[in-house]
């Protein structure tokens, strides 16, 4: 037997439960036919079981051809099999649909941003931003943040992450990218600031110690550097990011 997530337990119960009255006459709307086999969708893309994922949503859109929160999915499951040009296409039918649906904006302004279109994914991440009724703005704060320190932006970038943390200020992902962008304006204090709550997280990442080790030496305290280095050769061995640190370490000994 298949081991399905919680999430999916629940959708299916809810459909033997619910689907049929006493008289066995259907009681699902289509909009809820096609809420239900979007849901589905997700939760199997969330397993990473892909096929059936593709299965609910062909056919959540093939009840709901027009519905919004189906396109999604589908955006995020075509960006999963590698279909840029297709996950575009569905993310703008998904906005046609619900113009105020500012999680597709999110997500599909954060796609665009990663594809090196920054100033079309900050006119959708601004318009998530704006919405009144956008409910996690933080997160809309967050990734016009990252989209604009890719694109050079780095005193809004800035602005933007710390909207972002006085909602959120214990986000691990915003403090790390708050402290790139304040080690990349020069603010060395700043970041390490930021790096030490980031740090307060646990789990630290590759990436994360790097920028502790460069930000260190720009302040000129080796022995920070070294405890970085350290934790980033110990943690990571085999990773790039410590073969950089220890020639970051090595040449300013030799220096």
């Amino acid at each position: 037997m298949l081991k399905l997530i919680p999430a999916v337990l629940i959708v299916i119960l809810s459909l033997t439960g619910c689907v049929t009255d006493n008289q066995g006459s259907n009681r699902w709307s289509v909009p809820q036919r096609v809420d239900l086999h979007t849901r589905l969708g997700v939760a199997y893309l969330q397993q990473g079981r892909l096929a059936a994922a593709q299965e609910e949503l062909e056919f959540a859109l093939t009840l709901g051809p027009d519905d919004s929160s189906a396109h999604h999915a589908m955006a995020l499951l075509k960006l999963q099999l590698g279909h840029a040009a297709l996950a575009r296409e569905h993310y703008e039918r998904a906005i046609v649909a619900d113009p105020g649906n500012y999680l597709v904006r999110n997500d599909f302004g954060s796609h665009l941003c990663a594809l090196g279109l920054h100033l079309e994914g900050i006119d959708q991440l601004t318009i998530a931003v704006n919405d009144p009724f956008n409910s996690s703005r933080h997160i809309s704060h967050y990734r016009i943040g990252v989209c604009m320190n890719l694109s050079g932006r780095l005193e809004k970038a800035y602005e933007h992450l710390a909207e972002a943390l006085r909602a959120q200020p214990a986000s691990g992902p915003v403090l790390y990218e708050a402290a790139a962008v304040s080690f990349r304006l020069g603010r060395h204090l700043s970041a390490r600031g930021f790096l030490e709550r980031y740090f307060e997280q646990g789990n630290p990442t590759p990436d994360s110690l790097l920028l502790a080790v460069n930000n260190e030496r720009e302040l000129g305290s080796d022995s920070l550097v070294q405890h970085y280095a350290y934790q980033l050769r110990m943690s990571y061995p085999d990773s790039p990011q410590a073969a950089e640190a220890k020639q970051l370490v090595s040449g300013a000994q030799g220096g």
